[in-house]
């Protein structure tokens, strides 16, 4: 009798730890799943920005900014090596440079030039008559934060220089501005945005096809609306906005008309065609001006892309990127 008390006692202790088992795996299951949708939904909105931005970086290698007609080297070539001494920078470059002797007959050179690496034999005057650097700066408009990650996208294009199409970057850093001077686009000119630095906000290495990708260290993100992401097939022709900071006074939304659309099966900078349409934005600028790369363009309480490229025949007019494209989703 005590055996067979035993084995129903058993029976029942192994069927309610089973019962308990599975209504545990349905409870935590189903917080998950409510917790994994919850961030889902979350990582479908970003917050457009719309400021502008001065960018600085540091490159990985030397650049050629200019150089003479004639020369052997040509705008955008990197610089590798001279004479069997790596170039970390520009300082190696010019310490390099100035031990050669005057006499030296041939000098030689390993560039990257259009992802190829080059060798080339020149003088020393050749050399000294290039204008090369190790950083670059210049301004555009900020995209987007992540509300989540904190990560931010911006411009919209490669920087590039000449024919180095997307430049290494070794470490590369975004400020506010402050005091914003617009020359205006005229048809056959583009225009362009200069300002003064304000406060660091953020840092970044990733040069990409659709613009620089960072992190976020300092941006009051609070005042700023968030938006869902467009998908490809939610972006229209018609009516859509801009959000551009004009002024010191903050970010405005301007009118604009969306073209036509390109039937994109792979990513590209160049993803619909847009106008400028708002009379005040038009007195201002003349249209896109440089600067107004990465201005985000939302449409239906939707971000839908941002400005990528000015027409210089009609700077009244551009082109765009969807933002799938430049988020990656």
């Amino acid at each position: 009798m005590f055996y067979k008390n035993s084995r129903k006692k058993t029976i029942n202790t192994k069927f309610s730890l089973i019962a308990c088992l599975l209504f545990l795996l349905y409870f935590f299951s189903n917080n998950l799943i409510y917790a994994a949708s919850i961030t889902n939904t979350e990582n479908d909105f970003l917050i457009p920005i719309g400021n502008i931005l001065h960018i600085e970086a540091q490159l990985e290698n030397v650049i050629v900014r200019s150089c003479i007609k004639d020369s052997p080297f040509a705008l955008g070539d990197e610089i590798l090596n001279i004479n069997n001494s790596t170039i970390n920078n520009y300082c190696d470059f010019s310490n390099i440079l100035n031990a050669l002797p005057n006499n030296t007959n041939i000098v030689e050179v390993t560039l990257k030039r259009n992802d190829h690496i080059v060798n080339i034999k020149t003088v020393k005057e050749k050399l000294e008559e290039i204008n090369s650097t190790d950083s670059i700066s210049g301004f555009a408009t900020l995209t987007y934060i992540d509300p989540i990650s904190k990560k931010f996208g911006a411009v919209a294009h490669p920087i590039s220089l000449g024919n180095s199409r997307k430049i290494k970057i070794k470490e590369g850093y975004i400020s506010t501005t402050s005091n914003l001077n617009i020359e205006k686009s005229y048809r056959g000119s583009v225009g362009c945005i200069s300002a003064q630095p304000k406060d660091y906000i953020g840092k970044f290495t990733d040069n990409t096809d659709f613009g620089i990708k960072g992190d976020v260290a300092t941006f009051d993100i609070s005042q700023y609306e968030k938006y869902k992401i467009a998908s490809l097939n939610e972006v229209k022709r018609g009516k859509a906005q801009i959000i551009l900071q004009t002024s010191d006074e903050g970010c405005k939304k301007f009118d604009i008309e969306i073209l036509n659309i390109e039937n994109q099966k792979n990513p590209k900078s160049k993803t619909f065609k847009i106008r400028i349409i708002d009379k005040e934005l038009l007195q201002l600028t003349g249209g896109i001006v440089q600067g107004m790369s990465g201005t985000p363009i939302v449409q239906d309480d939707k971000i839908i892309g941002a400005i990528s490229h000015a027409v210089e025949n009609d700077p009244t007019t551009g082109y765009a990127v969807f933002i799938k494209w430049m988020v990656g989703k």
